[in-house]
Order: C-alpha cells, then structure tokens, then sequence
C-alpha cells in the first residue's frame, strides 16, 4: 500500500537549532501539507513537548493555515510511550488506521532516528536547518520532500512480478524489454545504470527503496546482501551508490547490509554473451560462495564471529532477472546454509521462465564448490507470474514525474 502517514518531528525539521522557524519553512510546509491532503496522505506532528508560534500551538497554525487538520501527538502523555521505545507509535497508527508500512517520519535529529529504528519507520532527514546526523534519506528541501513523497511513496503498484511457491520468494518491479515501446523508456535508462554506470542511478534506487518499503518487504527481512557481478574485480560507481543506498536503508530498520555476504571467488562466465545451451546453473554455483565473515558496509572490520543464516531472512537485490540462474544458485546457497530467501531485482526480462533447481544440489555454503552435474530444474512461466499489469505502465509515468518535477 502506498503512503497514507507522514509523521512529522518539528526540532530541526520546523524549528533550527536555535528555536527559531524560517518564514520560507512554514510557506513550505503548508503548501506540502495542502498537497499531501490532496492526496489523501495525513500530517501529524510527532515530539516529545508542544511547540508554539506566534502565540498559537503549532498544530493549530499549521490547522488553519492550511486548512487542512494537523494532529499534534506529544510523547510520554497519556497512552503514549516516549518516542525512542519500540510499539511508541503503535497507538498512533492504531487511532488513524494505518499500517506502519504506510508511514513515514521525518526528524532531523538523533532522537528522530531511535525513534524511526526502534518502531520500523522509513526515516526521512531534512536538511535545511543543518546536518545533525547522516542516517535516514537526505532531502535538502520541502520541495524534495514532496518530490519523494509524491513521485515514489504513493505508487500503487511497486511489485510487477512475483513466485511464491514453498522456499523460493522472487519478484521484480517491473519488466525489461528495449524493444517493446512501452517498456524501452525505463529499460533503457535501467541498463545504463546497472551495466555502464550511466543513466539516473538515484532513480532507480529510490524505486528500490519505496518499492521495498511501501510493499512491506522491509520488515520481513533480517539480512540484506547485494548478487555479485560476473567479474569479482569490477566494482563500479553504480554498485558504490547501491551498496551507500541500502545500508541506509538497512539502518532504518536495525536491518544489517553486507556487501560481501555472496562472493564471487572466480570470474564467472557473462551469460549476454552466451547462447541459451551454455546458460548454466554450473556457471553461477561453482563462482560463488557465501561469506562466514562479511563486512558491513562502511567498515573495514569483519564480523568477529561466523554469521549464522538459520532462520534468517535475507533479502538478495540484483539488477536484471532473466532466467534466475544466477539468484537460484543465491537462493541454493542461502537454504542450505539454513536461511531463507526474498529474491528481488529491478526489473524482469520478458518472456523469459525462471528456472529452479530441483533438488538443490548438495553443497557446503561457505566454501568453493564444484558441481560436476548440471541440475535439474522446473520452470515458471513469465506470464503466470505476472502480478500486476498497471506496474510497467506507473514505471513510466514515475519516471516521467521524476524527470518533469516542479515545485511548487
């Protein structure tokens, strides 16, 4: 579902580091309120004191300014926990009936961020009174803000693609074709991006993210980890960004990002180049392996102890899905290290099956394998597993809003 809740935090996001508000902030924001209303998307003021303007609380100004209701609800009062305490939202989402997947908070401070990590929430840092701290999505503006909010966070269809069937999860936000017009727009841009580190990279990051966090994906994942390229020595301005993207995104939800739980150890052979007979599963599962000591991102220090996968979901993201060789085999790796996993790439080439391996063959995760014997596989069909059809078609028009984007 798409957004429904933006849960405002004024320190820092309303009033700067002095108590004090900019004019051009208030004439923002009551215009983005006014918007957001339009939308059906609610605005509510979330803090831990009330906060005055002018003599009137700020929840009244914003109220009658806008015209539209603003609700102000003070933390560590009546039936509210203080913020930083997880469930402290709860009660909220609960009284205007919406789901935490449907919210998000926008809060500049480190406050904001116990509070959005502890209660699920995608964080949203404002930036125009200063930078108190780096997590959460950086907007630099209320016109950015309204740019996410509008251009990304109320699509109605983030999951084009989907099998779900006992331990194998995939699914795509929309499909990849250069050649079907109505599908070349996007797929051209989405090629440049993830094979010749061109196109508008921070696009389709933030399809990632909304299409992740909107969908509920976020918070059935306890691991996320990237599918390594084909050649473990190219490591590119695109694959930079991705791995900066998602440990954000991760850090929202205490949700850890290794860049390196799946290595490629040899250099794989490059299935564009291939014909259809030389596409195997042997390719991807005698390349790669998982990683007991992974990195998280943004240190240099590996885990001390081995990670464990029993019962962990881990959300596996890649560019293109095709045939699914190559994120079976992840898949493969992931089970048999006793974890589950959510398959999940931009975009689904069409007319294309997914092939599965079935059974799995034996094989110990955490070091180089050598199958011998190219698995048997069942195939799933690209149209039966098309999810929803009006995707492809909002691709587009994101795309078009992303690019013609005004404010106000």
């Amino acid at each position: 579902m798409p957004l429904k809740l933006i849960l405002v935090s004024p320190d820092g996001t309303i009033f700067g580091n002095d108590r004090k508000v900019k004019q051009e902030v208030i004439k923002d924001l009551i215009t983005f309120i006014q918007r957001m209303s339009s939308k059906k998307v609610r605005i509510a003021l979330w803090s831990r004191h009330t906060w005055t303007i002018e003599g009137k609380t700020l929840d009244a100004l914003l109220t009658e300014r806008a015209s539209v209701s603003v609700r102000h609800f003070v933390a560590a009062q009546g039936n509210l926990k203080a913020r930083q305490y997880s469930g402290s939202v709860d009660p909220i989402l609960a009284e205007l009936g919406v789901q935490k997947h449907e919210t998000i908070l926008v809060g500049a401070g480190d406050a904001d961020f116990k509070a959005g990590v502890n209660n699920g929430l995608l964080l949203v840092r404002p930036a125009w009174y200063g930078e108190e701290i780096d997590y959460g999505f950086r907007v630099s503006s209320i016109g950015r803000l309204a740019r996410f909010c509008e251009v990304f966070a109320l699509r109605e269809h983030p999951i084009y693609w989907v099998i779900d069937d006992g331990p194998l999860h995939v699914m795509s936000m929309g499909p990849f074709s250069t050649y079907l017009e109505a599908f070349a727009e996007f797929g051209a841009d989405a090629k440049l991006v993830a094979k010749d580190n061109a196109g508008d990279a921070k696009f389709w990051f933030l399809m990632i993210v909304s299409s992740l966090y909107f969908s509920g994906l976020a918070h059935a994942t306890d691991i996320i980890c990237p599918f390594p390229g084909h050649d473990p020595a190219a490591f590119g301005a695109t694959r930079r960004l991705l791995d900066s993207t998602m440990s954000l995104f991760g850090k929202c939800f205490r949700v850890p990002y290794f860049p390196d739980l799946i290595v490629r150890h040899t250099k794989s052979l490059k299935s564009q180049k291939l014909s259809p007979s030389q596409r195997t599963f042997v390719n991807h599962l005698n390349t790669i392996q998982l990683n007991r000591h992974p990195h998280k991102y943004g240190s240099d220090k590996v885990n001390k102890a081995a990670i464990s996968l029993k019962k962990k979901t881990v959300l596996v993201v890649d560019d293109f899905l095709t045939n699914g060789r190559s994120l079976d085999t992840a898949r493969a790796y992931i089970n048999a290290a006793g974890g589950n996993a959510i398959l999940f790439s931009w975009l689904k080439t069409i007319n294309s099956s997914y092939h599965r391996m079935i059974p799995d063959p034996p094989l110990k995760p955490f070091q180089q394998n050598h199958v011998i014997t190219e698995p048997a596989h069942t195939g799933y069909g690209y149209f039966p597993h098309v999810a929803d059809a009006h995707a492809p078609v909002e691709i587009q028009q994101v795309l078009d809003a992303y690019r013609q984007w005004t404010w106000p």
